[in-house]
């Protein structure tokens, strides 16, 4: 009887990449895998939020770790590492979520600005940049150590997804001080705003390939994360996601090579070989998944080893997304 591990391995071994592309270091492999057209359609939360099909708010008088989502009559998917703005302090979502249409839905999130606890930005949350993919290695790691623990002790849900928001806090701290940035609230986002003309700058550098699903993303001559999604259609619309976070996460490592914190870049480019490594890696670690309910529809799916950590959302027993992340 297949499990929804296969569904992933079964993904993986259709991975193929499509062409190779880089710019001042930076390098972005476009992938096709095998699409997964049974999947129904959704809107990503940049369509639903736009199409005001969803509505974020905070829970009661305010909880850290959860918002509420109100779905409309559409299906839609918020993916791990959106980052939404407003509330009582900005935050960034755990996990990949699939929430059905007219749901009310509490979600695991983590604040990303330590200095603020009122509703001096807006009341609802809006749709804001991709996280960093340094920042979302973090957050996959820490949500992996969550679910074993929570699976181990059999914890209740709300604590199945959660993250270590001091740690995060810290993260960020270090980011602002890397980049010589401040911020009166501790708002990531306000880094991101700082640095927005040089994301944009190399952004452009990295278009969309007819037919990707997804991408691997190397920095410092290394590669360090792979993202997947159910369907060229979904790539096409999220590609400029993944590059912005793949764009925040090279102008970071550069500024850590700067200050001592990580090893200069390799002068050689990570080949088609480098990939199958990673995807290797990747189907090893199938015979040590952690499946668990997701947070609104599906199947949640963390597996990590020394050399990788990764998650993947299955709804009917296909992939909608997978992300894996090299552990440096």
């Amino acid at each position: 009887m297949a499990t929804p591990s296969d569904a992933v391995g079964t993904l993986l071994d259709s991975v193929k990449p499509i062409v190779t592309m880089e710019r001042d270091g930076l390098v972005v492999i476009a992938l096709s895998a095998n699409a997964t057209p049974d999947l129904p359609a959704y809107l990503t939360f940049d369509e639903a939020a736009a199409s005001e099909a969803v509505d974020v708010h905070e829970l009661g008088s305010g909880s850290v770790p959860t918002v509420e989502v109100e779905t409309s009559d559409s299906p839609v998917v918020i993916f791990g590492g959106d980052t939404i703005v407003g509330g009582m302090q900005n935050r960034v979502v755990n996990v990949t979520i699939w929430l059905a249409p007219g749901q009310k839905t509490h979600i695991p999130v983590t604040c990303v600005e330590s200095g603020r606890w009122d509703h001096s930005a807006d009341r609802r949350f809006r749709s804001g940049p991709k996280a960093d993919l340094g920042m979302r290695h973090m957050l996959n790691r820490q949500v992996h150590a969550s679910a074993l623990q929570a699976a181990t002790y059999e914890e209740p849900a709300p604590y199945r997804y959660a993250a270590d928001q001091a740690a995060v806090w810290a993260e960020v701290d270090r980011k602002h001080q890397r980049a010589a940035s401040s911020s009166r609230t501790g708002a990531l986002h306000d880094l991101y705003a700082r640095e927005a003309s040089d994301v944009e700058a190399l952004e452009r550098a990295f278009p969309y390939p007819e037919g990707a699903t997804g991408a691997g993303i190397a920095i410092g001559g290394r590669l360090v994360a792979l993202e997947l999604f159910d369907r060229p259609a979904t790539a096409r619309k999220l590609w400029g996601r993944v590059v912005e976070g793949a764009v925040r996460a090279h102008l970071d490592h550069r500024r850590m090579v700067a200050a001592g914190a990580a090893k200069p870049p390799r002068h050689r480019y990570p080949d088609h070989e480098a990939l199958a490594r990673m995807l290797g890696r990747v189907r090893q670690a199938q015979d040590h998944v952690l499946a668990s309910d997701a947070v609104g529809e599906g199947t949640d799916l963390r597996f990590e080893t020394e050399r990788i950590t990764g998650s993947a959302l299955l709804r009917d027993d296909q992939v909608v997304h997978a992300e894996v992340h090299r552990v440096v």
